[in-house]
């Protein structure tokens, strides 16, 4: 971004060692071009500081979101379920399964049913364990 603040510095200084009377009607015009340009540069450069502030947050916010549901997800059972309409998957908690009344879970994405703990759906859903490492060394024997 300093770029454009140098390159519209270097076209101010130009300006003035041509003499470019502002009273002239040719001077009017690169004298106002120029103001414009300046204005532009630093709202460039204020834009680009601001997204740059704003980038840092959202990467913030993003670590925490990630600490807080870890933590939250780190007592619970839960199961994933991939939805046969659109693919779409869905995390919902193990109790649902053991549950006494029947509970249906439903896509967001599709509003389509994906499970109901009434024992009408034959797939078995996949449990989501906290340690991944376990899942691997399973998966490899």
């Amino acid at each position: 971004m300093r770029d454009i603040t140098e390159k519209v510095s270097y076209l101010q200084g130009l300006s003035e060692g041509l003499n470019i009377s502002e009273g002239s009607p040719q001077g009017k015009i690169i004298s106002g071009i120029l103001s414009v340009l300046e204005e532009l540069s630093d709202a460039v450069v204020n834009l680009q500081w601001e997204m740059d502030e704003f980038r840092e947050y959202v990467e913030s916010i993003d670590d925490d979101l990630f600490d807080l549901e870890e933590s939250i997800y780190d007592d619970e059972d839960l199961i994933e379920v991939e939805c046969q309409h659109c693919g779409e998957e869905l995390v919902f908690d193990a109790d649902i399964l053991e549950d006494d009344d029947v509970i249906e879970v439903i896509c967001p994405n599709c509003n389509e049913v994906v499970y109901i703990n009434d024992g009408s759906f034959d797939y078995d859903p996949v449990y989501i364990d906290d340690d991944l490492e376990d899942q691997a060394t399973d998966s490899t024997r």
